[in-house]
C-alpha cells in the first residue's frame, strides 16, 4: 500500500480496498498515531492514547461505523449524524489534542444531502482535522468528493514469504494490478529495458512516449481494446508513481520499481503534464475511432497516484 504516516497524512484521504476488519483497524491506527502526534499533553503516553482510540472514548476520533451515513434532521441534529458532526463537534477546538479525526468506516453510505454537507468541510478542512473515508472502490463516490481527496489504496499486506520478491512484480501486486498474462509480461520486460535507456532533458520527453504509446501497441496491436487497456495500465501505473515518488522529494515513500535520480524534481512536474495531456489523446492515438471509457483510463492510472503528490 502507499504509505501515509501520522506525519504525512493529507487532510482528506479515501482508502480503496476491499472493507475488512484489518483495514478498519488500520484507519484506527492512522488516527491514534495523528492524535498522539499533537496531543496537548505531552506527558500523555501512547499506551493511553491507545486506550482512548481502542475503547472509544478518544473525544477527538469521531468514527461513523453505520452502513448509511444520514444528514440529520433540522431542528435536534442527533448525534451519529453529519448535522450534528458540522454544528457540535467540528466548529469546537479537540479537547486531549490540537488535531481531530473523523473516519467514515463505509462512505459509500453518505447520502446525497450529507454529501452536499460535507463538501465544504472537506474542500477547506481546518489546519487540523482529519477526514479518512473508506470505501472498496472511490467510483462509488461523487465526484465532488473525489476531487477533493487524495486517492489511495489499502492493500492487507500477505504474509511476507508471498509477497514478490521482484521489485516489479511486489509494484504490481501492492498497486492492484495482480492478473500477470502473456501480453502483460512482454510489456513488463520491455519497460523495464526502456528505463535502463532513459534519459532526459529540460524539454524531451520522447521516452515516455514510448512506454505509453509505442510499447502498448507494439505488444497489443491486433489484440482486443479491453487487451489493450491492460496494457495501457502496466505500461503507465509504474511511471506515474515513479514521476509522483520523484516530485514529492522524500515526502512519502517510494513505491514504484524504478527510480528517476537522474530527473530534477521540476522535470518530474513536466513530466507529469506530459503525461496527462497523453493520456487525455489516448482515445485518438492509440484507439482510433473504437469507443473507450478515456475517463476512467484518465482517472485510473492519473490520480490514482499522483494526489498524494499534488497534495504536498
Amino acid at each position: 500500500m502507499l504509505q501515509i504516516t501520522a506525519e504525512n497524512a493529507p487532510q482528506t484521504v479515501i482508502f480503496e480496498g476491499d472493507t475488512s476488519p484489518a483495514k478498519a483497524a488500520y484507519l484506527r491506527r492512522l488516527g491514534r498515531d495523528i492524535l498522539h502526534l499533537n496531543r496537548r499533553e505531552k506527558s500523555d503516553s501512547e499506551a493511553l492514547t491507545a486506550t482512548l482510540v481502542n475503547e472509544g472514548r478518544h473525544p477527538d476520533l469521531i468514527e461513523f461505523t453505520g452502513e448509511n451515513v444520514l444528514i440529520g434532521s433540522e431542528k435536534d441534529t442527533p448525534e451519529g449524524t453529519v448535522r450534528h458532526l458540522l454544528r457540535k463537534i467540528l466548529p469546537y477546538s479537540p479537547w486531549k489534542s490540537e488535531a481531530r479525526v473523523v473516519i467514515f468506516q463505509n462512505a459509500a453510505g453518505i447520502k446525497d444531502e450529507a454529501e452536499t454537507a460535507l463538501l465544504k468541510t472537506l474542500e477547506e478542512p481546518n489546519a487540523r482535522h482529519y477526514f479518512f473515508l473508506n470505501v472498496q472502490t472511490a467510483d462509488l463516490l461523487k465526484e465532488t468528493i473525489r476531487s477533493r481527496s487524495v486517492i489511495t489504496r489499502f492493500v492487507e499486506p500477505p504474509a511476507g514469504e508471498n509477497l514478490p520478491a521482484d521489485p516489479w512484480r511486489r509494484f504490481y501486486f501492492l498497486s492492484g494490478e495482480r492478473e500477470h498474462d502473456e501480453a502483460a509480461e512482454a510489456i513488463v520486460a520491455a519497460q523495464r529495458a526502456a528505463y535502463d535507456e532513459m534519459t532526459y532533458t529540460t524539454d524531451d520527453f520522447a521516452a515516455l512516449e514510448k512506454i505509453l504509446y509505442i510499447l502498448p501497441k507494439k505488444v497489443t496491436e491486433k489484440e482486443t481494446v479491453s487487451r489493450q487497456n491492460r496494457a495501457l495500465a502496466f505500461a503507465a501505473l509504474p511511471l506515474l508513481a515513479a514521476l509522483r515518488d520523484r516530485a514529492t522529494q522524500g515526502i512519502i515513500p517510494p513505491v514504484a520499481p524504478i527510480a528517476f535520480n537522474r530527473m530534477t524534481p521540476e522535470n518530474a512536474v513536466k513530466a507529469a503534464v506530459f503525461v496527462q495531456d497523453y493520456l487525455r489523446h489516448l482515445e485518438v492515438r492509440i484507439f482510433g475511432n473504437r469507443p473507450l471509457n478515456q475517463l476512467a483510463v484518465f482517472y485510473s492510472f492519473f490520480f490514482r497516484f499522483f494526489p498524494l503528490w499534488s497534495a504536498k
